[in-house]
């Protein structure tokens, strides 16, 4: 694919509005997290998520290290923190973790705190997804906040959410 196709597909899919998460583990000292709207449910029953990491994140290493991965699904008040785990690899997000407050989940994996939502799950599968690796995990523990609405993306930028009267 020629880098015209390639920039008119990555227009094509910014025209599907997805929330906003950071998909984070911890192998060891390392924490390592980054931002994905490539993030799913995948079923009930067993409970399953996915989440698609490019293969040359740390965090993609962070997961296979430690079988296990957190997704915090991000409020609208949690831009910043949206863009400093979209950055590639720099001392802020490698030592400071972004600089975000997060919670030790089932897991060993860091939930962010303040997020809208958790899933905090144990590796089951994964899968070859080009330049990126499909994980798949059994969700072990999950939660929500009430008070909160989502950040979300669309045509490449963030977004609030504005109910419809």
């Amino acid at each position: 694919m020629d880098e015209v196709e390639r920039r008119r597909l990555r227009d094509l899919m910014a025209r599907f509005a997805t929330g906003v998460s950071v998909v984070a583990a911890r192998h060891g000292p390392l924490l390592a997290g980054m931002t994905a709207n490539a993030v799913a449910s995948i079923s009930i029953d067993p409970p399953l998520m996915m989440a698609s990491v490019a293969r040359k994140a740390e965090t993609h290493g962070a997961i296979i290290g430690s079988h296990a991965f957190a997704i915090s699904i991000l409020a609208d008040d949690q831009q910043d923190l949206a863009e400093c785990f979209a950055r590639p690899t720099t001392a802020e997000k490698l030592t400071g973790f972004c600089g975000a407050s997060w919670e030790e989940a089932e897991t060993g994996s860091p939930v962010l705190e303040g997020a809208l939502a958790f899933f905090d799950c144990r590796l089951t599968a994964r899968h070859d997804g080009g330049d990126h690796t499909i994980f798949i995990g059994e969700i072990v523990a999950a939660g929500y906040r009430e008070d909160a609405e989502p950040l979300l993306w669309y045509a490449s930028a963030y977004r609030r959410f504005e109910a419809s009267s």
